[in-house]
């Protein structure tokens, strides 16, 4: 029920209660008033009878009854000094006898004590209510002279004041039940006012205020209210705030977050953890054990729940080899557990480069063993006494040595080479380049070595391909790393081609061979460290394993691109792209 509607019919019930009230206590004063102004009626008529009955005095007592009550349209009752009814105008002579002594009568004993008596009471012998009044007489037959009037002669004039009274309340009470829908519309509207202005602000409109001006309460009301929704406001502005500060930092954050309730509910996650774990839908308020079935993960979790300490584990992810390093910890409030937060930190980098830096130690150390060793022997035979028993053998081991001590040379040269590339402060100096004449010099470089082998190098470079953004020492490395790959690896008499020309805004070069090619398993590889395709025949040609590797990082350092084609036995073509200047 509204709150109009309480106030109306609480009007309602207001009205009805002083109305009724009013009734009875105007009925009560109204039934008073007419019986106090009877009994001053009947009794002057009754002193007036006492003067009729002097005057008739010689009449017999049942007589004089008689006339005197035919002559004021009453009942007269006369009785004598002992209480004995001498005369009664509503009996007849015969029953005179058969009436009560009255002198127990109140209004006879009121008489003869103060001279004047009344009474309201019951009379069996008219079986009527009847008013009594009584008064001495000086009759020498009767001292008590008494009129009675029936209360029945009241009831039409009670009647008619009833109805005139219930006819006023009912017209005041119609009269009320109008003003009070007016009152409660009129009060409830303001209320109404506020209602709706609380809900608007309930809801988190901004800038809604309560009108002031409407009375001195509401107007308190209202301030309280204006007040509170300032108050509100601030706050939602500040939890906004946070919230969207919150968000931002969830959504730039590398590390996966996810927090849980207590019974494994989602409450929230950052999009690198959904990346991470490859959720696109939507995870909130879904179980973590049905959005994810990971068997790492769940146990960490449960873990983590049954202890209630901090869990630390590493996640791998089969689909995306992801290993992640997860930490576990619970969310506490008011000393009780609230739920779970979870981050995901992507360690695959830091895994791979460990792996690397193994696999690089252990490259290392297989590519220097053998040189060292290979020396070592040699050097403890010529100090055995090979140096004095044959010049030309000593000879023979003395270049073997020099031959390993060169290629330990390159090996550590390379290696060096490529932590300088790797640095993070590696550097390059760029400047225009004629990539026509850098080629041509690679290829003079490298002609002795081809001429040796019977290889024909061409070179397809026109004048109007443009110059490259480049630096000249390090371009020319990566051209001679790819020409010198070209010649080891190609048959004599075979075929080695260098050409250059544009690729969409870009500067292509490509070296292409006819030699022994790369099988298909090996060309993702190529350009790692220390990868061969065939050991034996690369440690054969003085390869260290690192070429292809520099050569990489140095297009890289460029901006630029390397990539390879090649079929077994029939060559392989390598491509490097490089902006123009």
């Amino acid at each position: 029920m509204s709150f109009r509607w309480k106030l109306f019919f609480s009007y309602i019930a207001l009205s009805l209660l002083i109305t009724g009230g009013s009734f009875v206590y105007l009925n009560y004063q109204m039934d008073k008033r007419l019986i106090e102004e009877s009994r001053f009626n009947l009794e002057e008529q009754a002193k007036l009878t006492c003067l009729l009955a002097e005057q008739w005095g010689n009449t017999s007592s049942q007589a004089l009854a008689k006339k005197l009550g035919a002559s004021i349209k009453a009942r007269v009752t006369l009785i004598a000094a002992d209480g004995k009814v001498t005369g009664d105008s509503d009996v007849r002579d015969d029953q005179l006898t058969s009436l009560e002594n009255h002198a127990a009568r109140p209004e006879v004993q009121q008489a003869i004590r103060t001279g004047a008596g009344w009474s309201i009471r019951f009379s069996d012998t008219l079986r009527n209510t009847m008013l009594y009044v009584a008064l001495p007489l000086n009759n020498k037959h009767s001292s008590i002279i008494r009129l009675a009037l029936p209360l029945e002669y009241f009831d039409s004039s009670k009647r008619s004041m009833h109805n005139m009274l219930g006819g006023t309340l009912l017209m005041l009470l119609f009269s009320s039940f109008i003003l009070s829908i007016y009152l409660s519309k009129v009060t409830s509207r303001p209320l109404r006012d506020i209602a709706d202005v609380a809900a608007r602000i309930g809801v988190g409109e901004r800038g809604v205020r309560i009108p002031m001006g409407k009375g001195e309460e509401i107007d308190y009301l209202a301030k309280v209210l204006n007040e509170m929704a300032a108050r509100i406001e601030e706050q939602m502005h500040r939890l906004t705030s946070e919230q969207q500060r919150l968000a931002a930092i969830l959504r730039g954050m590398g590390e996966g977050v996810m927090v849980t309730d207590t019974k494994g509910n989602i409450i929230l996650v950052n999009p690198a953890f959904r990346k991470q774990f490859g959720m696109p839908g939507e995870v909130e308020g879904r179980p973590l054990v049905e959005v994810c079935r990971h068997p790492d993960l769940l146990h960490a979790f449960e873990e983590q729940r049954e202890t209630g300490d901090e869990v630390t584990c590493e996640i791998t992810i089969p689909t995306t080899n992801l290993v992640l390093l997860a930490h576990w910890v619970p969310l506490n409030k008011d000393n009780g557990n609230r739920g779970t937060v979870a981050v995901f930190h992507d360690i695959s980098d830091l895994k791979r480069l460990e792996s690397m830096r193994r696999d690089f130690v252990a490259n290392v150390s297989h590519e220097l063993r053998t040189p060292v060793a290979v020396i070592k022997g040699y050097a403890e035979t010529l100090l055995d006494g090979a140096l004095e028993e044959s010049g030309e053998r000593s000879r023979r081991f003395v270049e073997v040595i020099v031959s390993h001590s060169e290629r330990l040379t390159n090996l550590i040269n390379d290696i060096l080479t490529l932590s300088k590339l790797e640095a993070r402060n590696a550097s390059l100096t760029l400047y225009p380049l004629d990539l026509c004449g850098t080629v041509r010099k690679a290829q003079m470089l490298m002609e002795d070595h081809a001429r040796a082998k019977g290889i024909r190098i061409t070179i397809d470079c026109k004048d109007t391909v443009p110059k490259v953004l480049a630096d000249q020492g390090q371009l020319e490395q990566v051209l001679l790393n790819l020409l010198d790959n070209a010649i080891k690896y190609t048959p004599d008499g075979g075929d080695v081609k260098v050409s250059a020309g544009t690729e969409k805004d870009r500067v292509q070069i490509s070296i292409s061979d006819t030699g022994m090619g790369i099988p298909s398993k090996d060309l993702p590889r190529i350009f790692e460290r220390f990868y061969r395709v065939d050991e034996g025949r690369s440690r054969e040609q003085g390869g260290t394993g690192l070429g292809l590797s520099i050569v990489k990082h140095i297009v890289q350092l460029h901006g630029g691109e390397i990539t390879v084609s090649s079929k077994a036995g029939e060559g392989s073509s390598f491509k490097v792209i490089l902006n123009m200047a």
